[in-house]
């Protein structure tokens, strides 16, 4: 005979026996002192099967237990019930409680003495709210107050602290509270000398990545800003900073770096794809550590069906190598487009500098040669080009941010007095920005700006040159196929940009994200402007390397085009 599943499950119900659960009431009191009190009561824990004798013993202890459980919380008069039932299955427990009204703080007394007491980072908590006279009484904030003065005197360096006094008197029949608090600082400590146990980089340039000045107060905060600039350095795998308390010495505490080195030479290699560029392989070297001075030597081939090319930078980290540094490039590219071709050899030299937290300004000058053919132009052009960047970014993360922007602008040119077979002055302006609106939606906007004043078009190369088109320009139209044509229909570019898109993007599932967008814009010869509009849809996949679009993008201005497929990976700002 066969058993089916559901018949075989019912026989084991029967067979087993029922399960009674114990169970403890407890009522009167919030969720927080109940979760409280149930987690004091010894007798919670007694299974249903637990012998008479001990649930009786558990449950004599029941009020004391309760009375502990909210004593914490200010109730020191409570007024109990409890009743214990056992009726030979399992065992029953209620518990009525009235926590009556809470002690009161009466009088407060917090104190500190020594160089602690003029610290601006203490005096917040000389008069601490949630210890306020007339307050009701919680332990937990006595207790998280001096924590609180134990941990901001270690992070700012009074290393000798302690309490002189640190009390909590209650009088339950009053139902007040008296609170005392006495810290005494003792000095705060200073820097003392600076040893470092590493060999493998020059020492100069561990110091100017820590920026810890021997003498100058101890803060905790200081440290940790030192790790993470060692740390973004790149130059090491393992650190370590700390105070030796033990050896310090008239106040002065001597500070332990300790540094493993991190990975020296690394390897990339990717493939992607892009309807501008088509398909793409890249390859990269990095050398993150030349020599004991933190050189750097980078690398980076690429190749795809429209551009191939090589470039490579040599960066040397100056007098503050977190802000500043001074790099030698030199690059070789060929282009070739639907509109025009390009080879370009480039050396040049930029000197980088932060000039506060998010703007970075870039000074360079570049010696190009460019072999091009633009519509009717077949030329091969020679230039030093001088120039100014000014670049910033700001948002809440790295990959896929809720809000953010990114700003820039660069100013270059040359002229034909100092070697250079063109003269040109050309201002550049880009702008980034998004925001978030509630979990599900957000809003991208993007201008991009350009204006040449030169003495021949002709003579420029494309490289100098404005189109629109493409993946991050006018969707719809193909890669850099926008812009003023010469008599021959052939396109040529412009003198001048100006492209700007809004995109509304909304969560679907997942990591997948649905947009719509309209972009505008056009390159022009003087005030010439006749914006191209496209628009479309797309999906977005929030992947581990970061967000991966495909659009659908359909140019509205021109109704003898289809429908063009856009594909790109890369960054919001």
């Amino acid at each position: 005979m066969s058993i089916t599943k559901p018949t075989y499950l019912i026989l084991v119900a029967l067979l087993l026996p029922s399960v009674v659960a114990a169970d403890l009431t407890i009522s009167g009191l919030s969720e927080d002192l109940e979760r409280n009190v149930r987690a004091f009561a010894t007798i919670a824990t007694e299974p249903c099967d637990a012998d008479d004798w001990l649930v009786r013993r558990r449950f004599r202890t029941l009020e004391s237990q309760v009375r502990k459980a909210i004593e914490p919380f200010g109730y020191y008069r409570p007024e109990i019930t409890s009743k214990l039932v056992l009726d030979g299955e399992c065992w029953k427990a209620e518990v009525a409680i009235d926590p009556g009204e809470p002690v009161v703080l009466r009088e407060v007394d917090v104190r500190i003495d020594g160089p602690a007491s003029t610290d601006p980072e203490f005096q917040e908590l000389l008069t601490p709210a949630s210890l306020a006279s007339g307050s009701a009484l919680r332990h937990a904030n006595y207790e998280a107050l001096k924590k609180t003065l134990q941990i901001r005197a270690a992070n700012r360096g009074y290393f000798e602290a302690e309490f002189s006094a640190s009390r909590m008197d209650v009088w339950p029949d009053l139902g007040v509270a008296d609170v005392t608090l006495h810290f005494t600082s003792g000095p705060r400590y200073r820097l003392g000398e600076i040893r470092q146990n590493q060999g493998f980089m020059n020492p100069e340039i561990v110091l100017a990545y820590l920026d810890l000045e021997v003498g100058a107060f101890y803060d905790a905060d200081d440290l940790a800003r030192a790790y993470r600039d060692l740390s973004d350095s790149a130059y090491f795998s393992q650190i370590e900073i700390l105070p030796d308390v033990a050896n310090a010495e008239d106040a002065q505490v001597p500070m332990q770096i300790l540094l493993q080195p991190g990975t020296r030479i690394e390897y990339t290699v990717g493939v992607g794809a892009s309807t501008d560029l088509g398909p793409r392989f890249r390859a990269g070297f990095r050398n993150n550590r030349v020599n004991q001075r933190g050189h750097r030597l980078i690398a980076d081939l690429a190749t795809s069906t429209v551009l191939q090319g090589l470039t490579t930078e040599y960066r040397i980290p100056l007098k503050d190598p977190r802000r500043e540094w001074f790099s030698v490039t030199g690059a070789y590219s060929d282009e070739e487009t639907d509109t025009f071709n390009n080879q370009i050899e480039r050396l040049g030299v930029r000197w980088t500098k932060a000039m506060s937290e998010v703007w970075l300004r870039t000074l360079s000058v570049d010696a190009n040669r460019e072999s091009f053919a633009v519509g009717e132009d077949v030329e091969t052009s020679r230039s030093i080009v001088p120039a100014i960047t000014f670049d910033q970014k700001r948002s809440d993360r790295d990959i896929f941010p809720r809000r953010g922007r990114r700003l820039g602008a660069e100013l270059s040119g040359t002229d034909k007095s100092i070697g250079s077979t063109m003269s040109y002055v050309q201002v550049t302006a880009w702008m980034r920005w998004l925001h978030s609106f509630g979990d599900r939606t957000r809003l991208l906007a993007r201008l991009n700006a350009g204006f040449t004043k030169s003495d021949d078009f002709s003579e420029l190369p494309p490289s100098v040159r404005f189109f629109a088109g493409g993946d991050e320009s006018v969707r719809g139209f193909d890669y850099e196929s926008l812009g003023p044509t010469d008599a021959d229909g052939n396109v040529v570019g412009g003198d001048n940009l100006l492209v700007a898109s809004i995109e509304y993007e909304r969560h679907l599932k997942g990591n997948y994200y649905g947009a719509v967008f309209v972009d505008a814009g056009n390159a022009f010869n003087n005030t010439d402007f006749k914006a191209e509009v496209g628009a479309g849809i797309g999906i977005k996949w929030r992947s581990p390397l970061g967000p991966i679009r495909l659009y659908l993008g359909y140019p509205v201005s021109q109704s003898d085009q289809s429908l063009r497929v856009h594909l790109r990976l890369g960054a919001d700002l």
